[in-house]
């Protein structure tokens, strides 16, 4: 096979999904195609949801403990 031939795969970066729900629909689909074809993830995605859910929680009330002060801090002056 010659160098400059094309590979026959599917490039994901080509495929053009906007918003909204055909993007949520093509991201699960995504997700349960990795979620069943690897075994392994059968453990690690609920520890993953539960991890996720603790980091957003712990964001949500520390950004809206101090309201109207950035929560993005400045460097401090050397």
């Amino acid at each position: 096979m010659s160098q400059d031939t094309p590979r026959p795969q599917i490039n994901m970066s080509k495929i053009v999904v906007g918003g909204g729900i055909a993007g949520t629909i093509f991201a699960a689909g995504s997700m349960a195609i990795l979620f069943i074809g690897i075994p392994a993830l059968w453990y690690i995605f609920p520890a993953a949801i539960v991890l996720g859910l603790g980091v957003a929680l712990t964001l949500h009330f520390m950004r809206h403990r101090t309201t109207g002060a950035s929560w993005i801090l400045a460097a401090p002056k050397k």
